[in-house]
C-alpha cells in the first residue's frame, strides 16, 4: 500500500473511533475530511429526464454515488466523478458491489440508517457483516483499493460507528430516498441497474472543481447544489470555466434549488443562489432553463405543490436559440 492510501485508511479508522472530529467545512489539508453522503439529498428522479444521457458523457459531483448510479440506469456509459472527498470512489464501489450482489431489500437494509425500516427508528443492521461478507469478493474484483479500504474498517472498527461517523446525518426516510432515486424507485429498476452497472467503471478525480483542470469535454455536467456555498460571481466564474469542457448542445445543471420556484420570494438570510432576480442579472446568459418539479419535501409530505427546481444551461452556437 502506498503512503497516501495508508494515510486515508488511518484517518478513516480514527474518524470511526472518535479520534478525529469530522466537520463538513474542514479540509483534507488539516488531516480531516468531508463527510460522505449516504444518499443524494436531491430529487434526482425529478430532473434526470431533462438530460440526454443515453450513450453520452457526464461529469458529475456527488459523494453519495447516486448521481452516477442513476445516470447508469439511463444508459450513460462515460462518467467522470470529480469530488474533493477521497472516500467517494470507495463508497461508489461499495454500492456497486452491493447492487451486483444483494437483493433490493438487502441493499436498503445495508445502506439506510435513518428512519429505516420505520419512521423515527435507526437501522442498526446498517453495514451489517452478513451483507458485507456477501459482497466483499465482488468488491475486490471491482477495485482492490476499495476492498482494502472497507475490509480494514470492517475488521478493526465497530461497523455501526463506521456508518455513523464517516457519513453525514443528512439522510431522509427510506420512502423518500427511494422516490428521489430512479434506481431505487422499485425492485424492477433496481434489477435493471444491477445488469447495467456491471461493466461501467467511472473515472474518479479527487480535486476542487474550481481549481481542477479537465482534459476532456462532456455532453452533460451536473454541479448538484454546490451553488449554495458560493457567491453568484464565483458560480458564474465556475460556469465560464466549465463551459470550455461542455460539448455543443450539451447541458449543465448549474444548481439544484430546494423549496423554490420562479415565484418564490427571496429572503435576505438565504444563500445568494436563491435570489432568482439577481441570478438572472449576473449570469442570465448561462440560465437556459428554470425547471420545477415535486421537491424533496413534496415527496416527504406527499404534497405536489412543494417544488424544487433546477437551473440549467444549454450550450448553443452564437445566435442559435434554445426551445424553452
Amino acid at each position: 500500500m502506498d503512503k497516501d492510501f495508508i494515510y486515508l485508511i488511518r484517518n478513516a479508522i480514527n474518524l470511526s473511533n472518535d479520534k478525529l472530529m469530522n466537520c463538513h467545512n474542514v479540509s483534507e489539508d488539516s488531516g480531516q475530511f468531508f463527510w460522505l453522503y449516504p444518499f443524494t439529498t436531491e430529487n434526482i428522479n425529478g430532473y434526470i429526464d431533462m438530460f440526454d444521457l443515453k450513450d453520452k458523457s457526464l461529469l458529475t459531483v456527488g459523494s453519495s454515488g447516486d448521481q452516477t448510479i442513476n445516470a447508469i440506469l439511463k444508459d450513460c456509459k462515460d462518467i467522470t466523478v470529480l469530488d474533493v472527498n477521497p472516500f467517494t470512489k470507495y463508497y461508489f464501489n461499495l454500492k456497486k458491489a452491493a447492487l451486483l450482489t444483494l437483493t433490493y431489500e438487502e441493499f436498503c437494509r445495508f445502506f439506510c440508517y435513518i428512519d429505516y425500516p420505520k419512521v423515527f427508528k435507526y437501522n442498526f443492521s446498517a453495514f451489517n457483516l452478513d451483507s458485507y461478507n456477501k459482497l466483499k469478493e465482488v468488491l475486490k474484483n471491482i477495485d482492490e483499493e476499495s476492498f482494502l479500504f472497507w475490509d480494514t474498517l470492517f475488521d478493526v472498527c465497530k461497523v455501526n460507528n463506521v456508518r455513523r461517523k464517516l457519513f453525514s446525518s443528512d439522510e431522509d426516510r427510506v420512502s423518500v430516498v427511494k422516490e428521489m432515486n430512479t434506481y431505487l424507485k422499485n425492485e424492477s429498476n433496481f434489477n435493471e441497474t444491477k445488469i447495467k452497472i456491471e461493466n461501467i467503471n467511472p473515472k474518479f478525480i479527487k480535486g476542487d472543481i474550481f481549481k481542477t483542470k479537465l482534459e476532456k469535454t462532456y455532453d452533460n455536467i451536473w454541479l448538484s447544489n454546490i451553488g449554495n456555498y458560493y457567491s453568484l460571481e464565483e458560480i458564474k466564474n465556475l460556469i465560464e470555466k466549465l463551459d470550455n469542457n461542455l460539448n455543443m448542445n450539451g447541458k449543465m445543471l448549474v444548481c439544484y434549488l430546494y423549496k423554490t420556484t420562479k415565484n418564490t420570494k427571496y429572503n435576505k438570510d438565504w444563500d445568494p443562489i436563491y435570489n432568482i432576480e439577481k441570478v438572472y442579472e449576473i449570469m442570465g446568459n448561462y440560465i437556459t432553463y428554470f425547471e420545477s418539479f415535486i421537491g424533496v419535501y413534496g415527496l416527504k409530505f406527499k404534497e405536489e405543490k412543494m417544488k424544487d427546481s433546477t437551473l440549467i444551461y444549454q450550450k448553443k452556437k452564437a445566435g442559435e436559440v434554445c426551445k424553452k
